[in-house]
């Protein structure tokens, strides 16, 4: 995706479609990045979080007073003495109206990992002691973690002490989709598919753990916070509202993140609380969190179950589809239910499904909060469809690949409007799933125990939140004296390589050499006000800002070089860290010079020209707000990927090996290919575990069976395949000035459907399930045996599934009746 204009002799190519190598690898592979862990301030002290090891019971007595006794112990608190005194918080993309998280459990105790105190001394060891110390009485209650259980009116109540608009009982919000008229098209198909499927709740398990440091000046009234986050102002806007301080008065700062994959998208109690300890103390806290409370108490992918139906004419076209979701949101709000809002309108793509019926109850349970997480729903969304697909194919005795070739979305002309109302830009999506295909040869014969599998997905970049009615990024440049260029953005890069991608943009703007373009630290002082980083927005959004500001920069640069040269602006071209007389590139002033001028010979500037060298832009997306039915264009422009799974089954020990796997993407214009590249592979690897092994194991009583690295099988080098086949087909959008679309999830959604479909190919077994791991693969393989039939179910055919095997028995929605003339019965629609 190299730019191919021609450039003068003399003129640097351009950057923008070429591999440069990261900016920040140096730092990373030397040891010389600096995390939050790293950070050591004059008269720092250490923090530590006392959570509850039961999921569910009353608070009866928490006593911090023990605690002030133990040695090198400086402070302690616990959730009674902040009520009325620190304000509740929701959800920033709800605007703050669902205020069911505070820095400690006061009356019940909701999930397992949840704070009851704090303690804050000279050394983590002494914190550690002092946590020991504090007496704790809870009477324990009932768990419920089967969300579906959580539905049942006698079901224990999880949030007692707020009143949902939308929900009752444990449902927190309800969501719905009505486009066209399913019955109809359920009465007209030549097959309607139905199955149950259930996904798993899954980590994000980012290398390095949540943790702050807040250091508060007791003299300006000023509150620093550096934060292993992936927002700062969201950080600055809810601790100033939760603290009832200015937001003049918190400066939030982020140091190297290592990771975040959207678990790092909100506030989170351990930040309150550091703020808290710093301002009563006056001195800075640290607050590491340890692994096993990251997975107790951070944000999980949000588990879902689907009564799912697919309709499907003779000839393979996709007339219907119908789903009731149970989301498992966990015990606190979070983002859990624009994830079901935005996976569900993105993940019909990519297919104009005409007639589309959804209903899903989001609800509480006492498990670990759910949230944003790498796909943001659609993977969830993927993993059912695109068995169902293959489901329907099978049943008309279709090829799946021409079955996906008739449906995917290959208008004549763009812009296209779907039924769902998407409106789509551009898209390379047939031709990605032919390539993919070919890739791995669908046609060739396949060994016993092996089999192949599909499965295409179109993913938003950045999205327009249902809740939130903004979708903006900021960027400030500053053309220093010295010729070098300061790049300004609150997006918060964790991996996405924005140092390097936005140098390319402002290297190729200002005709400077890359090496002299550099990306400040995310800080709230400095830095325009920008959303944060996630929903793959960096490249589209954050870009586009940046470029714009690198064309207001470059127009104020022109402008003082025409001045001085005595040419017209028009006249005049940059490169090679100069402003040149087009045609002669080796001569003209340097950057430098100009920057000088504008800093200290102002007199020399042209007249009414302001004296600076510095630009701002924000890029806000021309996107829709979310109608009543469900329908709306939430995203700008949409990715594509379609993959193809090859892999072998061991019949012996049940594992699942990738032979071979391809992925063909359109990301559109491609500002960085290897960074592209890495981020596909990434999204891989996180949907290879979603689909292979992760997943939060509780028993009865809520407690989390696996809250380490030893127990929780994340994936690792040696499970992912070689991934020699990514290729991308780029479409580029004819939306963002660029070009560019999305690329950070786009490699996670496909993947989960795509190996479930290569499973059944090779054994008949229809995983209905997440993960597909070796035990149940290995159980499921001697029920079929035992059982002398061609296909199974797992684990609807098993002996102790205790969930409806036939669609008859499936449940109604309990967001049914809450709609006049939108209920429906599964039976008679």
């Amino acid at each position: 995706m190299t730019e191919t204009q021609a450039r003068p002799t003399g003129v640097a190519p351009r950057l923008v479609g070429t591999s440069v190598p990261r900016k920040e690898d140096l730092a990373l592979l030397t040891g010389t990045a600096r995390f939050v862990d790293d950070i050591r301030l004059p008269g720092m002290v250490h923090a530590r979080i006392l959570r509850s090891d039961v999921a569910h019971a009353r608070v009866r007595t928490v006593d911090t007073a023990p605690a002030l006794e133990v040695p090198g112990v400086l402070d302690a608190m616990a959730g009674a003495e902040l009520v009325g005194k620190v304000k509740p918080w929701g959800d920033l993309m709800q605007d703050l109206l669902v205020g069911d998280h505070f820095p400690f459990a006061t009356d019940k105790v909701l999930y397992q990992g949840q704070e009851l105190a704090a303690v804050v001394a000279e050394t983590p060891h002494q914190a550690w002691d002092g946590c020991e110390a504090v007496r704790v009485e809870l009477e324990e209650l009932p768990a419920v973690v089967d969300p579906e259980e959580a539905l049942s009116p006698t079901a224990p109540l999880i949030q007692e002490q707020i009143l949902y608009e939308f929900g009752e009982g444990n449902v927190f919000d309800r969501y719905k989709v009505r486009v066209g008229d399913f019955a109809a098209a359920e009465a007209e198909a030549a097959v309607v598919v139905r199955q149950r499927f259930a996904t798993n709740k899954q980590a994000g398990a980012a290398l390095e753990p949540h943790g702050c440091v807040a250091d508060y000046d007791s003299f300006t009234g000023v509150l620093t916070l550096y934060s292993s986050t992936q927002s700062i102002y969201m950080v600055r806007d809810v601790l100033a509202d939760v603290l009832q301080i200015p937001r003049t008065k918190v400066r939030v700062l982020v140091p190297a993140v290592g990771a975040g994959f959207g678990s790092k998208a909100q506030i989170f109690a351990h930040e309150v609380i550091a703020s808290l300890f710093s301002m009563r103390l006056g001195r800075p806290v640290k607050l590491m969190l340890p692994r096993a409370d990251v997975f107790r108490a951070g944000t999980t992918r949000n588990a879902q179950v689907h009564y799912a139906e697919l309709a499907m004419a003779a000839d393979g076209t996709i007339t219907g589809y119908r789903d009731y979701i149970v989301h498992n949101t966990g015990a606190m709000s979070v983002w859990g239910n624009q994830v079901v809002h935005i996976g569900t309108n993105v993940g019909m793509l990519p297919y104009a499904i005409p007639n589309v019926h959804v209903d899903s109850d989001i609800v509480h349970t006492t498990t670990a909060p759910g949230g944003p997480l790498r796909g943001f729903g659609i993977p969830q969304a993927i993993w059912v469809k695109e068995q169902l697909v293959d489901m329907a194919a099978r049943e008309l005795g279709l090829d799946p690949l021409a079955v996906r070739e008739r449906n995917v979305i290959d208008p004549a002309e763009f812009p296209y409007r779907t039924p769902m109302g998407h409106v789509i830009d551009s898209t390379s999506i047939k031709r990605c799933l032919q390539t993919c295909a070919d890739a791995i040869g669908w046609d060739a014969p396949r060994a016993p125990y092996e089999g192949k599998g599909l499965a295409v997905s179109m993913k938003y970049t950045s999205a327009r939140h249902p809740s939130l009615d903004t979708d903006l990024s900021a960027v400030r440049l500053r053309l220093e004296t010295d010729g070098t260029v300061t790049i300004y953005s609150s997006d918060v890069s964790h991996g996405q390589g924005h140092a390097t991608m936005l140098a390319q943009i402002v290297a190729d703007g200002l005709g400077v050499g890359i090496e002299k373009v550099s990306l400040a630290p995310p800080d709230s002082m400095t830095a325009p006000f920008g959303l944060g980083t996630y929903a793959s927005r960096g490249a589209a959004v954050l870009g586009t800002a940046c470029r714009l500001a690198t064309q207001r920069l470059r127009d104020k640069v022109l402008a003082i070089a025409a001045h001085v040269l005595e040419v017209a602006p028009e006249d005049l071209d940059t490169g090679n860290d100069r402003v040149f007389v087009k045609g002669l590139p080796d001569t003209g002033i340097y950057l430098e010079i100009i920057a000088a001028t504008a800093a200290y010979r102002t007199h020399q500037l042209p007249p009414g020209f302001e004296p600076t060298l510095e630009a701002v832009a924000t890029y806000d997306t021309p996107t829709e707000r979310e109608a009543p039915d469900g329908r709306g264009n939430l995203s700008v422009t949409y990715s594509g990927a379609a993959h193809a799974a090859h892999v072998r089954v061991d019949p012996d020990t049940g594992r699942i090996t990738v032979l071979d796997y391809a992925m063909a993407h359109d990301t559109g214009t491609v500002i960085n290919p290897l960074i592209v590249e890495g981020q596909h592979h990434g999204g891989f690897a996180m949907g290879l575990g979603m689909v292979l092994s992760e997943d939060y194991v509780y028993d009865e009583q809520g407690r989390l069976l696996n809250a380490s690295f030893k127990d929780y099988l994340a994936v690792t080098a040696t499970d992912v395949p070689e991934l020699s086949k990514t290729v991308e087909i780029p479409a580029p959008s004819t939306m963002i000035p660029g070009g560019q679309k999305g690329a950070g999830e786009s490699g996670t959604g496909p993947v989960p459907a795509a190996i479930g479909n290569a499973v059944f190919d090779a054994t008949g077994i229809r995983f209905t399930t997440l993960p597909i791991t070796p035990q149940r693969m290995l159980v499921a393989l001697r029920e079929k045996e035992r059982r002398g039939v061609e296909t199974l179910r797992y684990p609807d055919d098993m002996p102790d599934f205790r969930g409806p095997r036939q669609h008859t028995d499936w449940p109604s929605p309990v967001a049914s009746d809450a709609d006049l003339d939108l209920d429906f019965d599964w039976e008679d629609d």
